[in-house]
């Protein structure tokens, strides 16, 4: 191949950066940083909400929308946040605002570490999906792996999505959730106690609710809620998974988050998909899986490091090895 066809080039591509402007620490700041220093030439979208102050950001335009408001709930005495409209809102708003071929959504508290989406780019050119026009690139280890411990299908991250534009305004072309849908289960006192453990009690997760909203347009499923797990749906999450993503580890693509940064030591990664666990839903198998060999290794070691030391004494250790390594 001609390296002049290796990468996509910025002007293709535009970053959409949806949700509240941070100002702690600068972090959406940073944010527009660190696009503008890995893809200087492409066009950086804030969608945001009305009345929000951007004027020391580096943006080309600002999208603001009327704010569709939160759920809010307690479980014990725990107030907890439902922001699913919020993240439904303000992705779509900025993304029909974009011009170019490409479109990167991102969390207005993720950052770039690298322009390596340049060349991931073009292995979405390159694909063909049932769904969309090409495949989608997500970051693997933040989407939950249903193999694994916890047994949530339908569940990418609604963080980060990479691909054409008219893709990802498809996948983000949905309803809001409705009252009823966001308070399901409250009336199921045994459901509602399973699934509070993932803060919320809406029928579905936020990126159940956005992925199979987008599916449904496609194809006929039968997922009762967040945690209707069964052989059938499972097949179907398989099938649907391994054709619409392209799936590579959050650093491959250059990317993290300021509020929940990915690396080794993330609880989520435990229940994450590795990349060759990934690749094995399209029938590829491999003996050695380095991701989940260290993530199993870093899991046992902070059990062990427990049993001697303080829990203070293991985040002391872990902060020093993130800030050294990640």
């Amino acid at each position: 191949m001609n390296s002049k066809y290796k990468k996509v080039i910025d002007k293709k591509i535009s970053f959409v950066m949806q949700g509240p402007i941070h100002k702690e620490k600068n972090v959406t700041k940073n944010c527009c940083e660190s696009i503008r220093k890995f893809f200087p030439e492409s066009k950086i979208i804030l969608s945001t909400w009305k009345g929000s102050n951007s004027d020391d950001l580096d943006i080309d335009e600002k999208i603001e929308s009327e704010d569709p408001g939160s759920d809010i709930f307690y479980y014990n005495n725990q107030k907890l946040e439902n922001n699913v409209n919020r993240m439904l809102r303000s992705s779509l708003n900025g993304l029909l605002a974009v011009n170019s071929e490409y479109s990167v959504k991102l969390r207005s508290d993720n950052y770039l570490q690298s322009n390596s989406l340049s060349n991931l780019l073009v292995a979405i050119s390159n694909s063909e999906s049932k769904f969309t026009k090409k495949k989608i690139l997500i970051p693997s280890n933040m989407a939950i792996n249903p193999d694994r411990e916890i047994k949530l299908l339908f569940n990418p991250s609604d963080a980060f999505f990479a691909g054409l534009t008219k893709d990802l305004v498809d996948l983000y072309n949905v309803p809001l959730v409705s009252n009823e849908e966001l308070n399901y289960f409250d009336s199921d006192k045994e459901g509602y106690k399973n699934f509070v453990k993932l803060r919320s009690r809406s029928r579905y997760t936020s990126e159940q609710y956005l992925f199979c909203s987008f599916i449904k347009k496609k194809m006929k499923i039968n997922f009762k809620n967040a945690l209707d797990y069964n052989e059938n749906n499972k097949s179907i999450h398989d099938e649907v998974f391994s054709n619409l993503f392209v799936m590579k580890n959050n650093k491959k693509i250059g990317m993290n988050g300021y509020k929940y940064p990915a690396s080794f030591f993330s609880s989520t990664l435990y229940y994450a998909y590795t990349e060759k666990e990934f690749e094995k839903l399209s029938g590829e198998y491999t003996l050695f899986d380095e991701e989940r060999l260290i993530s199993n290794f870093i899991r046992y070691t902070k059990k062990i490091t427990l049993l001697f030391f303080s829990k203070e004494t293991y985040f002391k250790i872990k902060t020093f090895l993130l800030k050294k390594f990640i």
